[in-house]
């Protein structure tokens, strides 16, 4: 080998030798987040922002529910694309999982690692009651771990697993000062334990009664389990997001942004919803929905599905509307509260799954639900002496379906767990025009 050969083999030497040095801090990105920089609190106030925020939103599955009816929605019920509606929870499954992750291994972060699994747990059940059987145990996994094609797991499976993450989340929680907070970046409950730790339980209680007809012992045993532990049992304790009036319109009340961008075009009541309010001669009637401009029209609301000769009757100025205070830029996004609760416990109790008194639940709920709307208190007095006030049905059937009615009314534009309970249940009895598809 001659010399001009050798010289440039040990320049190749010597600059791949340089080059392997030196890899590591040429091929990384400088302004890269990886793990130990990212602060946990960071994508945990995403997460909760981005998935209750829609929650409130005007989706299919309000119209559904039969909360709005869309005048140019033709038949709903026709084939879709079901990703649609969903499509940004797998952004924020694979954020919540990376904060459970985050918080996995410090022991001053235990707290903080319960919630964001109790917030997963949330996540999760609204993907499984929307499809039913999902990859779970296999998805969302750490990147160095992700499957391709993971495997499905029964929403049995699924449900159990949910069962057990609330309960060790909440038997987790530490009272030890050392322990660090979310503080602010938790924007629903500003890091505070105990409102953690009821909202979990109440969750429970929630998926419990969801499973009841599909696992009765299952359900049996988680409502015993929570009953007598801390419950969302008082407005004080609901679980609630404010919007903010920003210049940023992602954190506004989203019925504000459909409000402006539809040049302050209304949104139409449901027929279900002012029939159900009107025939108990409800005192919220007036809060959740304003008159049609035709006087004689009244609070009559839109069924859905409506054929063209059917829409008549319906014209815009003879449907009853969505107030105005419920599409201001600032408004409290319920996400559980206590009327819903007691309405659990209700159901619970006429089903024999726990000794409390099914009466005394639903009228606890029904007074929770008026006080939330700031119904007058002789109002609220004189309601529950109403036949609409007890459980007096000639049937069990019939006093579920007050309790379901009751507690849809109670919900109020929450959509996808209004759509979720009429599919369990059955109530409250949706009206439905003629143009249902093919």
């Amino acid at each position: 080998m001659n010399r001009s050969k050798l010289t440039i083999y040990a320049m190749l030497i010597l600059l791949f030798g340089s080059c392997t040095k030196k890899f590591e801090g040429i091929n990384t990105n400088p302004v890269l987040v990886t793990e130990d920089i990212i602060q946990p609190s960071m994508i945990f106030s995403g997460v909760l922002k981005n998935s209750i925020f829609p929650t409130y939103a005007n989706s299919i599955f309000k119209e559904y529910a039969n909360y709005y009816s869309n005048e140019a929605s033709g038949a709903i019920f026709q084939d879709r694309d079901w990703t649609e509606p969903f499509s940004d929870f797998q952004q924020n499954l694979i954020n919540i999982a990376e904060v459970v992750r985050l918080t996995a291994d410090d022991p001053s972060l235990s707290n903080e690692h319960a919630i964001a699994r109790i917030w997963k747990v949330w996540v999760f059940y609204q993907l499984t009651d929307a499809y039913g059987d999902l990859p779970y145990f296999e998805a969302v996994l750490d990147m160095d771990e992700a499957i391709n094609q993971p495997h499905y797991n029964t929403q049995e499976e699924i449900y159990r697993d949910l069962f057990k993450e609330l309960d060790e989340a909440v038997a987790s929680f530490s009272a030890d000062p050392s322990q660090k907070s979310f503080a602010n970046a938790d924007i629903l409950f500003g890091g505070d334990i105990e409102k953690w730790t009821r909202f979990a339980n109440s969750l429970r209680l929630r998926l419990a009664i969801r499973v009841r007809y599909a696992d009765a012992a299952l359900a049996g045993e988680n409502v015993n389990a929570v009953l007598n532990q801390p419950l969302i049992d008082a407005n004080g304790w609901n679980a609630k997001l404010a919007t903010l009036n920003d210049i940023d319109i992602n954190n506004r009340n989203p019925l504000y942004n459909e409000f402006i961008n539809s040049n302050a075009y209304p949104v139409w009541a449901g027929f279900t919803v002012t029939q159900e309010l009107l025939k108990r001669s409800d005192p919220r009637l007036d809060i959740f929905v304003s008159p049609a401009s035709v006087g004689a029209a009244g609070f009559r609301g839109r069924p859905m599905t409506l054929h063209t000769d059917q829409k008549l009757r319906y014209a815009n100025d003879s449907t009853a509307v969505l107030p105005l205070s419920f599409q201001q830029p600032v408004y409290d996004i319920i996400v559980l509260s206590a009327a819903e609760v007691y309405f659990l416990r209700a159901e619970a109790a006429l089903a024999g799954l726990s000794t409390e008194d099914a009466g005394e639940m639903y009228r606890m709920g029904i007074r929770a639900s008026l006080e939330q709307y700031n119904v007058d208190a002789g109002e609220i007095t004189g309601y529950l002496s109403s036949p609409a006030g007890s459980l007096a049905g000639p049937t069990g059937e019939d006093d579920l379906e007050n309790i379901i009615v009751q507690k849809y009314l109670a919900m109020y534009n929450q959509g996808t767990e209004a759509w979720a309970e009429y599919r369990r249940t059955g109530y409250p009895k949706i009206w439905t025009g003629n143009d249902l598809g093919s």
